[in-house]
Formats: C-alpha cells, structure tokens, sequence
C-alpha cells in the first residue's frame, strides 16, 4: 500500500471519490497501547499479590483455629472471600492488559459515505451520510478522537469512530461541511 488511493480505489463506488483521508498515527497509538497495559498491568499485579497475601492468611488463620479455636474463627471466611475478589480484580486487570487496540486503521470521507478500513485494507466498518446526526471530538486534550453519531442510535452503541488520527479536528471540520445536520426548526424544539 503506496498510496492513499491505492488503499481506497478497490472499496470506491464508480464516481465515488474521496474528500479527505488519513492513517492512524503509530505513535499515538503505540503510546495509548503502552499506557493501558502498565495501567492495567500494573493493577492487576497489585491485585494478584494482594490475594496471594490473603489466600496465605486464610491459611494460617485455619491452622491457628484447628490448634486452638477462637471466636476469631467465624472471620477466617473472610479472607477468603477478599482473595477471591482481588483475584478476579486481577484477572481483569491482565485481561484489560492484552485487549489489543482497535481494528481500524485507515479512515477515509467521501461525499457519499465515511469509511474505516484495517491494516490489510478490509473494510471493518462504514457509515452512509444520510445516516449521520452528530460529530463529537473526546478522549485525549491535544489529539481527541472522533465519533460520528449514526441517526436511530439514541443510545450512541454504534458510533463510528476514528482514532489516533494526528489532526482529528480537521477530519470533525470536513465531516461537519460534507454532511450537515438538519437545522433545528421550532417542531423539534
């Protein structure tokens, strides 16, 4: 893949042509990468070493019990039970660790419709402009990404999104002129 339109040419309608597009940036999300799994990593290690500690003490406090019962003995499941709730907050932790980052890797707007494709050029998802409601820009201060609101979706689960590129604000921009939102009349207000 040499050229942008090379990418674009095979997923392109006849007299379809693009407006704008770009690639993920490898450093952002490289960095975002690198930042979630010592986050996440470093979470679930402290937990895991928690409920190791916890698991040996449950262990020590039923043999302390089985040499000379106590009343403290009615709290020994307790020890347990926190084990195995920072074991599962461990696990969670790991399995956030290895989530890979999203699939899409190159984004391109035509007039028709918006487009995200993977690293091997596979379409992974597409959006039709008459489908577009909103443009939001969130996530990281100096490079947000960018999430297109698809109209019918109130709950927003199915928001097309372009990540880590370097000027997300231009994409919103070119989004925003290529697919206005219809004006707000006083019958929907």
């Amino acid at each position: 893949m040499t050229n942008a339109a090379d990418i674009w040419t095979a997923h392109l309608a006849p007299g379809e042509t693009l407006v704008w597009s770009a690639s993920a940036s490898p450093g952002l999300r490289n960095a975002d990468l690198s930042r979630r799994r010592m986050l996440f990593g470093l979470a679930g290690a402290a937990s895991l070493i928690i409920a190791l500690m916890l698991g040996v003490r449950f262990v020590e406090s039923l043999a302390i019990n089985a040499i000379q019962p106590s009343m403290l003995a009615a709290f020994t499941p307790l020890y347990l039970v926190f084990a195995l709730a920072m074991a599962t907050l461990a696990l969670w932790g790991v399995r956030r660790a290895l989530e890979n980052p999203p699939a899409a890797a190159h984004f391109a707007i035509t007039a028709q419709r918006l487009i995200a494709l993977d690293d091997d050029g596979a379409i992974i998802d597409q959006m039709a402009g008459p489908e577009v409601d909103g443009v939001i820009a969130g996530g990281r201060r100096r490079t947000p990404d960018v999430y297109v609101l698809r109209k019918d979706d109130p709950k927003e689960e199915r928001a097309f999104a372009m990540e880590y590129l370097d000027r997300p604000l231009e994409a919103k921009a070119i989004i925003e002129e290529t697919f206005p939102s219809a004006p707000v009349t006083a019958a929907d207000a």
